[in-house]
């Protein structure tokens, strides 16, 4: 494979800044020649980049949906509908604790081989199995998985869950052979994609081309370069130069400038993540419930949406955006009260305050960087010093889902029903990501629900089990993502919900 060179901000800016400057000179030359040079190839830019040819050692949106254009789930979210659509699996239906997935039939994978329900089981086994896998906590219900025939897939569940499906969507199936066997960079995956996996590089680029005999309809893009590109400068300025074609996380202060030029386009999407600030109680102070509430009062989201994020934000007043399922509008975390701070702080035997470490990822999410900051400065008024760490997003996302953190800032993506937020992050033993939080009626709560058929009652049991983590305060909610992209003017693509970016049905418009 490949190697390319991994460019710091400087540098780029310096290698982009002849380009920038001929497409300033000379814009609609340099546009065509820029379009004929590219015109099968499509180069999505994020702040993350794979980094592993493991698909299920990444849970990432923009990762998975790299890996997702080249392996395919049994179902993925429909989000218009509020559900799910078939994509390997034609049809499914739960009975009790049984879940049958009726396949699609004349499916081949990318070597020719036909996809069948063995296929389905050694994927979900290496899911399990892996110790590499970061999806194996959503599998963790299932018991027992059968494949009585070529095209049925059957899964066993230790006890009923009404939310079982979305354990199941978005996880990628490849080739037994592949499954049983893959160590990292040993073998190419194999998947039954609408692109095929051409090469990696560790610096997190990911390239794929099309599919000729893809069994649905075949992409119209013939190659897709997945890039890491951390610094929005530096992503800016390659979607400027013509280095990429498609990029994420758009700063606000740049989306009035990218609008003005004609040769690029930006769209604007609610996302689904909601972002937020988890506090651990495994690490003092954190586990005494006035230092929680504390730093709940003590942050001020409507000062940074205004004024970091220049109004590109939905505010929360809960851990929920409005368009999940278990949402509820008189569901309100504690309000920005830093008086009121300072004197459960006092109350709780901290009259100076504390020192603790905070973590930020850099990258990820719309100017998480500055976001930190004005978050540390906030905490600063009411005596708590925060130390701002902010590793590289492969150790972050490593470190804080096993405890590593006291006090981090996060997000949960493609979040469609409340119950996976609430079990991910605040049921007792369920996982590491909020270390040491437990309280029983919430468990018992979130154990009633999974059970509960009855639409309207499984609701009304979600919000009772929203406000008891508000009232614990285990976690700080901010906001509702606004997901900004750029990309060229002649490229028809639409911006998804979830920052699942693909272009299975995006295409470039003919000079």
């Amino acid at each position: 494979m490949r190697k390319s060179k991994n460019w710091s901000r400087r540098e780029f800016l310096q290698k982009s800044a002849a380009a920038s400057a001929l497409l300033s000179l000379t814009p609609f030359v340099a546009a065509r020649q820029a379009h004929a040079q590219s015109r099968s190839r499509i180069t999505i830019a994020h702040g993350v980049g794979v980094y592993s040819l493991n698909p299920y050692a990444v849970n990432t949106s923009p990762l998975q949906a790299a890996w997702g254009s080249v392996m395919e789930p049994l179902i993925d979210a429909d989000y218009e509908k509020r559900g799910y659509r078939g994509v390997l699996a034609e049809s499914w239906q739960m009975k009790g604790t049984k879940l049958q997935f009726n396949l699609r039939k004349g499916v081949r994978f990318h070597d020719s081989a036909l996809f069948t329900s063995r296929d389905v089981v050694a994927s979900f086994k290496r899911i399990l199995t892996d110790k590499q896998s970061l999806q194996a906590p959503n599998l963790q219900n299932v018991v027992e998985m059968d494949a009585p025939n070529d095209y049925t897939f059957v899964i066993t569940l230790k006890k009923p869950d009404a939310n079982a499906l979305e354990d199941i969507n978005s996880r990628v199936i490849m080739k037994q052979s592949t499954a049983e066997k893959m160590g990292e960079a040993d073998n190419r995956p194999i998947g039954t994609g609408p692109f095929k996996f051409t090469s990696w590089e560790r610096s997190g680029q990911f390239v794929v081309r099309r599919n000729e005999n893809y069994w649905g309809q075949a992409p119209k893009v013939d190659e897709v370069i997945y890039k890491a590109i951390q610094e929005d400068a530096a992503r800016i300025a390659a979607l400027e130069a013509g280095q990429a074609d498609i990029i994420s996380n758009i700063p606000p202060h740049e989306v009035a400038r990218l609008k003005a030029n004609p040769r690029l386009r930006v769209q604007q999407v609610q996302g689904l993540r909601p972002i937020f600030l988890v506090l651990s109680p495994a690490y003092k102070p954190l586990d005494n419930v006035k230092v929680r509430r504390a730093i709940t009062h003590a942050i001020d989201r409507d000062r940074i949406i205004k004024h970091i994020l220049e109004g590109y934000a939905y505010p929360l007043s809960g851990l929920l955006s409005p368009q999940v399922f278990g949402y509820e509008p008189s569901a309100k975390a504690f309000l920005y009260d830093p008086e009121k701070a300072k004197q459960l702080l006092n109350e709780a035997g901290f009259p100076n305050g504390f020192e603790i470490d905070y973590y930020s990822p850099t990258g990820r999410y719309p100017k998480d960087r500055e976001v930190a900051q004005v978050i540390v400065e906030q905490l600063s008024k009411v005596g708590i010093k925060a130390n701002l760490k902010t590793p590289e997003w492969s150790i972050f996302n490593t470190d804080y889902k096993n405890g590593k953190y006291p006090i981090y800032l996060t997000g949960r993506g493609s979040l469609t029903d409340a119950d996976t937020l609430f079990q991910q992050y605040f049921r007792t033993g369920m996982t590491r990501r909020t270390l040491g939080y437990s309280n029983p009626k919430l468990d018992e709560i979130l154990e009633a629900q999974q059970q509960t058929f009855d639409v309207k009652k499984r609701e009304k049991l979600l919000w009772d089990a929203h406000k008891i983590i508000l009232e614990d305060a285990p976690a700080v909610p901010l906001w509702n993502a606004m997901d900004i992209y750029a990309y060229r003017a002649d490229l028809v693509w639409t911006a998804p919900p979830d920052e699942k970016v693909q272009l299975k049905d995006g295409y470039l418009r003919p000079n």
